[in-house]
């Protein structure tokens, strides 16, 4: 098999033909399922990634990646199969292969399959299914629609006395905001590209209806779930959708999770948890994980690691409802966290991007410039289509242009994709590389008398992150604690033979930290625990100790008596 080309955004075929081809070249390690059907019947694939040789997937903790949740945000689908092209041909190497004997990956790189083949292969947009919400039909207003059969839906202007802009004199291809003391010149009203729906209900000048395909996927997950009146897209009821239904009883069915990665567009940030309160609201542990985690990321993609409430949008006020991440951390316990891929903004030179804030007309300008620039200097001014007179049906005399929204401002251009998914990728390796760990430290098995022995370990948990992931999950009491079980004699004494060992801390979260010339540190939970079993056995039996976490994996030892 030839590798994959990453050069354009795949359609539903090509992307089911690529994780098809990926899972039958590497049917040792790779496995390939759906977690549910489309309304329209696409598959949500579901790529499962681990070496079967050292265990089921579901005994080993999983990482899990998934992407275009929004149909429109297709670079998160690329990034997510890249991922899994990368595992599979990099397989025999000595990090991914021991990677691949401890760790399992679940990839979803398309939760929004109908949403997206409607993006991908139409000049509409949409935010995430093309079904109908809230209304059952267009509403009046201005409808988006390719009305010159360019394939682009782009933005119209239209000369008028009333209008609110004029051409900019730092590039006569941007628009800049009407001052209020300007009365003579040449005016315009911006519209985005399309036609009158139902005019003859319209008053004054074209308003932009409501659009027909308002859900949102990323509003429909039961986290602070708000109705459609506070909280558009959120659908009416959560996980009404089959597509978030399908994500979140996989989530649920698979406690071996121990993160998650989604994957958005557009930003070129990873950001951080929580997004539904602010960030001195959550546990400590929990936003040093966040934190290191998100510092890794800036190392491997130069992406700005931010918390989405306290720096990811403009307006303090606004907290959204019903969001994946969310939902995985406040709810779950899960550690979470949203990327959103391709960094338009920050490549264009544009310093003051997070945390975000109200811009003047003045400094939004400039923004727009270094942009134009960025796109003449970097694409030869592909990303944006000159303005050109249309003869519009019901408004007359208009220009067509602006920026390409599908290539350019909201996924990156095509030939930056295989760059853009390269880093991320690398960043997700490391990130899975976090996960909980179990160690077997010491064993001992001494003979007491003849048929009695006293068997000791001691395990551990070597990862970074604890085997509880997170302190919400403690609080929140979804936690699964370690257990160790012995097998293959009988237990003398009055403890049981499978024992909980409560929660083993990971290297997150230690102390101890080198500070003027010295080293300061204290007290941290503990790593590492001591079981004990008293047991009655012939020499030469076989016996096994089992010590398992969900999040954490299975740790087997076997032997056989001997004095």
């Amino acid at each position: 098999m030839k590798p994959l080309v990453y050069d354009h955004y795949y359609p539903f075929d090509e992307l089911t033909a690529a994780l098809k081809l990926l899972a039958a070249k590497y049917p040792e390690i790779a496995c390939l399922s759906d977690v549910g059907i489309s309304p329209e019947g696409r598959a949500l694939w579901l790529l499962t990634i681990t070496d079967y040789s050292t265990g089921a997937p579901e005994d080993k903790p999983a990482y899990y990646i998934d992407g275009n949740f929004h149909a429109g945000e297709v670079t998160g689908s690329m990034v997510a199969l890249y991922t899994a092209e990368a595992l599979l041909s990099r397989s025999k190497e000595t990090a991914i292969a021991r990677l691949l004997q401890e760790v399992t990956f679940y990839i979803i790189p398309r939760v929004s399959p109908d949403g997206a083949e409607v993006y991908l292969t139409t000049p509409a947009g949409l935010r995430s299914v093309p079904r109908a919400y809230p209304e059952p039909e267009h509403q009046p207003g201005l409808v988006a629609e390719d009305m010159d059969g360019d394939g682009q839906i782009l933005l119209m202007r239209v000369k008028s006395p009333y209008g609110d802009w004029k051409v900019s004199a730092l590039d006569p291809r941007l628009m800049e905001r009407r001052r209020p003391d300007e009365w003579d010149g040449e005016f315009y009203r911006v519209y985005q590209e399309g036609r009158l729906e139902q005019p003859e209900a319209l008053q004054g000048d074209p308003q932009p209806a409501p659009t027909l395909w308002g859900m949102d996927l990323n509003r429909n997950f039961p986290c602070s779930w708000d109705v459609e009146a506070k909280q558009a897209g959120a659908g009416v009821y959560p996980l009404s959708e089959p597509e978030t239904k399908a994500v979140a009883d996989f989530i649920l069915s698979h406690p071996n999770i121990g993160y998650v990665s989604t994957l958005h567009t557009t930003g070129g940030a990873l950001l951080r948890l929580p997004g539904i309160k602010p960030e001195k609201q959550a546990p400590k542990l929990d936003i040093e994980i966040f934190k290191a985690i998100g510092s890794m990321a800036a190392e491997e993609t130069g992406y700005f690691s931010i918390n989405v409430f306290n720096e990811f949008f403009a307006d303090p006020a606004l907290v959204l409802s019903g969001a994946f991440d969310d939902w995985l951390y406040c709810n779950r316990g899960i550690p979470a966290h949203t990327i959103e891929l391709w960094d338009l903004a920050n490549r264009s030179g544009i310093t003051d991007i997070y945390p975000r804030k109200e811009k003047s007309e003045a400094e939004l300008l400039q923004d727009n410039l270094k942009i134009l620039q960025w796109n003449d200097r970097m694409l030869q001014g592909k990303g944006f289509v000159n303005w050109k007179t249309y003869q519009h049906p019901q408004l007359g005399e208009v220009e067509i242009g602006g920026f390409l929204t599908k290539t350019f401002l909201q996924n990156c251009p095509p030939e930056f994709l295989a760059a853009e998914c390269s880093k991320v990728c690398n960043f997700l390796i490391r990130n899975a590389k976090t996960l909980p760990k179990l160690w077997l430290e010491s064993f001992a098995c001494t003979a007491i008398d003849t048929n009695t022995w006293r068997v000791e370990i001691k395990v551990g948990n070597i990862g970074y992150l604890p085997t509880h992931l997170t302190e919400e999950a403690l609080q929140l009491k979804t936690a699964k604690e370690v257990i160790a079980e012995f097998k293959g004699a009988e237990v003398a004494d009055h403890l049981p033979a499978k024992r909980k060992l409560g929660h083993l801390a990971g290297r997150a979260g230690r102390s101890g930290r080198f500070m003027d010339g010295g080293f300061r540190g204290r007290a941290d939970a503990d790593c590492s625990k001591k079981v004990t079993w008293l047991i009655h056995g012939k020499e030469g039996d076989t016996c096994q100790i089992q010590v398992s976490c969900p999040t954490a994996g299975v740790l087997c030892h076997e032997w056989r008596l001997q004095k």
